[in-house]
């Protein structure tokens, strides 16, 4: 027999179908530092949480009721955002630095050496919000390539609970490696709801990170999940047949993809149905920490943000992978809550998850353009005034190691597979699933060179290629 929870859960996956749609301050003092980032707003500031959870299709969303109703109906979601990069290493990075891959160079998924090894780990969100006086931590996944260096812990984080795999039960704990007796991310759960609890006798503001390692599935097999007792039989049976799976005519797909086999579709259905129970267990320990934040009376000062590192492909277009240009793969849940933040809304506006750090760094009374040059965008100023007026017009993807990149205007998606000389024109409002491309008979000129023009910029020339 279903227990209560699991009805519910599947109540509200019907319901809410329609609405898819330990280190210190890199050498300087904190009061220093603070003032040589360009801290403008003094006194009591807000706290920051991120949310990153691993491998979510954002159509998924919906099927966590409790983040839904604490979250998005608290906040703004964003149906047109976007990852900077759709594999877990690079878009990581990219949060980490609000930088494109083309700009922090990181384009294998064994992403941390290479990240390190240009001291790039030196200057980050992390550092950037201890030198401003934030008390920082880290809790889950940090970065791919992380087991070769077990024991590092990165600069600006006072906290450090970094899990080692999505099987392993390795955690590091401070720069020292444990065996935990549960799940990583139940781990991390626990260890981040103490580091709040000690944050209420302190008054310094917060920044903190949850990086669950799931939805991702056990190692590199697509349907194979572990989510936990309480919610492995939560979506039994559960259908999955999007109209793009296994897409019948391929002709207008890259060459590449024209000859691919169909998924197995209960292979991709299992997938599914192991992707949404992991969800359960996320958004359970979502809702502990919004419970000991609101019990702490810092919820209503703190702001939230809820993202993944890159989306999945479960048989659509026949693939079964992340990587690709598609909407499964480059679109992320992406959802804010904060003081002041208009509750409830949706916006179609084209936010990515370069825009975290300087929205963040913003949040904390530092100026974005204090230092080096941000790729992304504050969203504090249109989130609190409802004032969009600059925001950007276009939007940039990219996969720099599979040469291509994807330009959102509008309605319009422009997929360039500029090693291949190949393209993909969709759509967005008459062909949402991209089965029908229009390169054939559409002019890319103009948008082609405004899309080779925005993988090659950064920072403020960037930005205004983006108006």
């Amino acid at each position: 027999m279903p227990l209560p929870h699991t009805v519910a859960r599947r109540k509200f996956l019907l319901g809410a179908g329609a609405a898819l749609g330990a280190t210190a301050a890199v050498g300087l003092t904190r009061a220093g530092a603070a003032a040589a980032t360009g801290v403008r707003r003094p006194g009591s500031r807000p706290n920051v949480l991120w949310i990153i959870t691993d491998d979510q299709p954002r159509h998924t969303l919906p099927t966590m009721p409790r983040t839904w109703k604490r979250l998005v109906r608290r906040g703004v979601r964003f149906t047109r955002g976007n990852v900077a990069a759709p594999l877990c290493g690079p878009s990581r990075a990219s949060m980490l630095t609000s930088m494109y891959v083309h700009n922090h160079g990181c384009q294998d998924n064994e992403t941390m050496a290479e990240f390190n090894g240009q001291g790039l780990d030196q200057d980050t969100i992390g550092t950037r919000m201890t030198q401003a006086g934030y008390t920082c931590g880290y809790f889950g996944k940090y970065m791919n390539g992380y087991s070769d260096s077990p024991t590092y812990v990165a600069p600006g984080w006072q906290r450090w609970v970094a899990s080692l795999g999505t099987v392993s039960h390795e955690v590091n704990v401070a720069g020292r490696v444990r065996t935990v007796d549960m799940h990583v991310d139940q781990f991390a759960t626990n260890q981040l709801k103490r580091w709040l609890k000690r944050r209420a006798t302190e008054a310094a503001p917060w920044f903190a990170v949850f990086a669950p390692t799931n939805p991702h599935s056990d190692g590199w097999k697509v349907d194979s999940y572990g989510p936990s007792t309480e919610h492995e039989h939560d979506f039994d049976g559960v259908a999955w047949n999007p109209p793009a799976l296994n897409e019948k005519d391929m002709r207008d797909k890259p060459s590449w993809m024209q000859d691919l086999p169909f998924q197995r579709r209960a292979k991709m259905r299992a997938a599914y149905e192991g992707k949404l129970e992991e969800l359960q267990d996320v958004d359970d320990q979502v809702n502990a920490i919004l419970n000991r934040l609101g019990k702490l009376g810092m919820l209503d000062n703190t702001w939230i943000f809820f993202v993944t590192d890159n989306g999945y492909m479960l048989g659509e277009h026949r693939l079964a992978k992340k990587e690709t240009a598609y909407e499964e793969c480059v679109g992320t849940p992406f959802v804010v809550t904060g003081p002041g933040v208009r509750q409830g809304s949706l916006s179609q506006k084209l936010v990515s998850t370069v825009d975290l750090m300087p929205t963040t760094l913003e949040v904390a009374g530092l100026d974005p353009e204090a230092g080096r040059p941000l790729d992304g965008r504050s969203l504090v100023g249109p989130l609190t005034t409802g004032d969009w007026s600059g925001w950007r017009t276009r939007m940039l993807t990219e996969h720099p190691l599979k040469s291509w990149a994807h330009l959102r205007e509008g309605n319009t998606v422009l997929v360039d597979h500029y090693a291949a000389g190949e393209q993909e024109v969709y759509d967005m409002a008459a062909d949402p699933h991209q089965m029908s491309s229009l390169h054939a008979t559409t002019d890319t000129a103009a948008m082609t060179a405004r899309l080779t023009a925005l993988r090659n910029a950064s920072g403020r020339t960037l930005r205004a290629l983006e108006m």
